[in-house]
């Protein structure tokens, strides 16, 4: 790498990262250099034509051979965007995807339509805490807590929580079973990959937390007991839970959710691409 100009080194990472079966190499390329010099987009591009700076490019190196092996980008260089912000991720939780946050949409929307001014919010199987963190930014007076089985996990959802100075209470622990009271909303985005699914998972998502994905046979094994807990914790009026799932077990997820919730309008939401993503339980 060394004597090289920016922009062939660039050229050469692309190549690399090609070979090594990665769709978005270029794309890829760009962002390594930058976290490993500590760039601007507009900085990098400012320096197309110089030198690469000699004191990063064996940090730089690390980097690659790392997303050479298929390792999620997001955990190389540290953090990843969710709802406009920057989030730390590590190996310890799941990679937050631009689906999700849908979850934050339909919480804004629902507070807002039904005039709660001081909504207790629950985030469940929290992560990193984007959900969480965001929802607790972007509604000030809102009551948030989080939760989450894995000890790791919660660290890094401090860290976020503390980095973007949002005040919400965490706790270790599976499902609802940590928290006590009501609640006006009740998110989450729990495991839901099929056992028949997980062998033909892409790389990058193998390297993710299994705990985060796996959710059985069916995709149920959490979110029966995600349910269950709902209906203590979900308050029986003016009230909503807003659920990620994955397509492949959309019709399982309504009937179960008819079935738990007899009382409560039920609706599978799409996202931009027109795939089912959210169960939708609200109470009038």
């Amino acid at each position: 790498m060394s004597d090289e100009l920016v922009s062939g080194l660039i050229r050469s990472i692309t190549s690399r990262l090609s070979e090594a079966g990665i769709e978005d190499a270029g794309i890829d390329a760009r962002l390594l250099l930058r976290s490993a010099f500590g760039w601007s987009a507009a900085e990098q591009l400012g320096n197309l034509l110089d030198p690469a700076p000699s004191e990063h490019l064996e940090r730089l190196e690390k980097m690659v051979t790392r997303r050479e092996t298929r390792e999620p980008l997001q955990y190389i260089i540290g953090c990843t965007e969710f709802y406009r912000r920057n989030f730390s991720v590590n190996e310890s939780v799941l990679i937050p995807r631009p689906e999700t946050e849908q979850l934050v949409v339909q919480t804004l929307a629902f507070v807002r339509e039904r005039g709660i001014e001081n909504p207790r919010i629950a985030d469940i199987c929290t992560g990193s805490g984007a959900i969480a963190v965001s929802l607790a930014l972007e509604l000030p007076a809102a009551e948030v807590h989080a939760t989450d089985i894995s000890s790791a996990a919660l660290t890094v959802a401090q860290q976020n929580a503390d980095d973007l100075n949002a005040e919400l209470d965490m706790y270790e622990g599976d499902l609802l079973d940590p928290l006590s009271g009501q609640f006006d909303v009740i998110v989450s985005n729990p495991p839901y990959i099929l056992a028949s699914t997980m062998p033909l998972l892409q790389a990058e998502v193998t390297r993710e937390p299994s705990l985060a994905l796996y959710g059985g046979n069916d995709g149920l094994d959490v979110i029966r007991p995600l349910f269950e807990g709902i209906i203590k914790r979900l308050k029986p009026t003016n009230s909503a839970a807003y659920i990620e799932i994955d397509p492949p077990i959309e019709d399982a997820v309504l009937q179960l959710a008819l079935a738990t919730f007899p009382h409560a309008g039920i609706s599978l939401l799409t996202d931009l691409a027109g795939l089912t993503r959210c169960v939708s339980i609200e109470h009038a």
